[in-house]
């Protein structure tokens, strides 16, 4: 609901020297403080600033043009103290008259606590500014979209969701508003993408592009990613998410030109990856760097089969999802580093073995494996990672290659080769080991 400027807030004033030091804003600069007394005075009261928790915007005062004019404006969260029918944080819009902050408009939020606030071009003619509010004992949230023309905020979207993220999702140039729904009581799971429509006499407004029912029964959402199918370079947006047992599986939401759908080649089954102390959480990504995404599964190494999932060492196969979503080929199989900094595709000669891996104290080792007998064969490879930059001692005398270092976790790795027929050249090591 709107509230005008003269439909000022009466508010109790509260007396105590360790309340008010509470509720005084935190070192504003000029600027601010102008905007926090215009905001008092409409409030007629004390108010407790509310700071977005995420995101570019971490600042209760928000100074930005909204409106593509020559000055301008101010957005304040803040919350109302003693105010318990769940209305208390507020969202404010103030504007300069003559010089001076003036309040304008001041707005009831959809939530108990601001997540984020960003602001985005969504094709509409005009700053777009979204804002997710978290909701009280509930990982769910509300996105709201407004605009701010003619000197006047409109909220034209509040959706309730679990994820929210901007995606140029048709590849049509401009950004679109990409959300998750995850109903808990039946079960049911979507995803929805909205864009810029046309509108009454041509104007643009935002509207539903696509809703796209998704495998049900993760309990959460962890990446989103938006890129391109193999075969045909075609639209997606990539969707890892998590189930309730720590494992993970991917859904594909594709753009076939005109609409979108879901992948008919995955399901949770398929994408599949076990997660323990050897194998960590792998998402969806263009590994080899073709422009393509891959989605992975992972599978024990035929010696570990046997054993719990929580002891199992997982090699990850990687796929590209092909012929419009309907069939998935692989395409790589590759072990990721227990930290998940590093992918190591294995090589094309390979495929005539059977890999087998060890891991202890920071070292990968790679072995011919006789599934029929059992029994480790020669080596093939070693990986060593080092915390420190140090070059690891191998106590064989060999020569170490360096593979580089990893930026994600500061390890650098190096490989030992072997006199084995099957071991990749130095060369080869430069694609085939790809540091995160």
């Amino acid at each position: 609901m709107i509230f005008p400027l003269a439909a000022a807030l009466i508010m109790s004033s509260c007396s105590a020297a360790s309340v008010e030091e509470l509720l005084s804003p935190p070192k504003l600069d000029g600027e601010q403080t102008e905007i926090y007394n215009a905001l008092r005075s409409f409030t007629n009261g004390d108010i407790i600033l509310k700071y977005p928790k995420s995101g570019q915007y971490r600042s209760a005062f928000v100074v930005k043009d909204l409106d593509n004019e020559a000055s301008d404006e101010a957005v304040v969260f803040y919350e109302i103290p003693n105010i318990s029918d769940g209305s208390s944080l507020r969202l404010n819009f103030l504007d300069k008259q003559d010089g001076r902050w003036v309040s304008v408009y001041d707005f009831a939020a959809s939530g108990g606590e601001v997540e984020s606030v960003r602001f985005e071009d969504l094709g509409l003619g005009s700053v777009t500014m979204i804002v997710n509010y978290l909701m009280q004992s509930t990982s769910d949230r509300y996105t709201s979209v407004m605009t701010y023309t003619g000197g006047i905020p409109a909220e034209i979207m509040n959706v309730r969701n679990i994820y929210m993220d901007i995606f140029d999702a048709d590849g049509s140039g401009t950004d679109d508003l990409f959300t998750i729904v995850n109903d808990r009581v039946s079960g049911v799971a979507a995803a929805d993408i909205y864009g810029a429509a046309e509108g009454a006499q041509g104007t643009a407004k935002l509207a539903q592009l696509g809703h796209v029912s998704l495998n049900s029964g993760f309990a959460g959402i962890k990446n989103v990613l938006c890129g391109c199918a193999a075969e045909q370079n075609s639209h997606a947006l990539f969707i890892d998410y998590v189930f309730s047992d720590g494992s993970f599986g991917s859904d594909a939401v594709i753009y076939s030109g005109r609409y979108f759908y879901l992948a008919p080649a995955l399901d949770p089954d398929v994408t599949f990856r076990n997660v323990n102390t050897y194998t960590p959480y792998i998402p969806c990504r263009d590994v080899d760097g073709d422009g393509s995404v891959e989605i992975p599964y992972t599978k024990p190494f035929p010696e570990y089969t046997e054993l719990s999932r929580a002891e199992q060492v997982n090699m990850t196969v990687w796929c590209s999802l092909e012929r419009g979503g309907t069939s998935l080929a692989e395409k790589y199989r590759s072990f990721v580093g227990t930290k998940g900094d590093y992918v190591f595709l294995f090589p094309d000669n390979w495929g005539a073995v059977t890999a087998s891996v060890s891991i202890s104290d920071s070292v990968v080792a790679f072995n011919r494996y006789d599934s029929i007998s059992g029994i480790r064969g020669e080596e093939l490879l070693r990986i060593y990672g080092s915390p420190d930059g140090g070059t690891p001692k191998t106590g064989e005398g060999a020569e170490l290659i360096s593979l580089g270092r990893s930026e994600l976790t500061g390890y650098s790795y190096y490989a030992l080769l072997t006199s084995s027929d099957f071991t990749p050249t130095e060369e080869m090591l430069g694609t085939l080991f790809r540091l995160q």
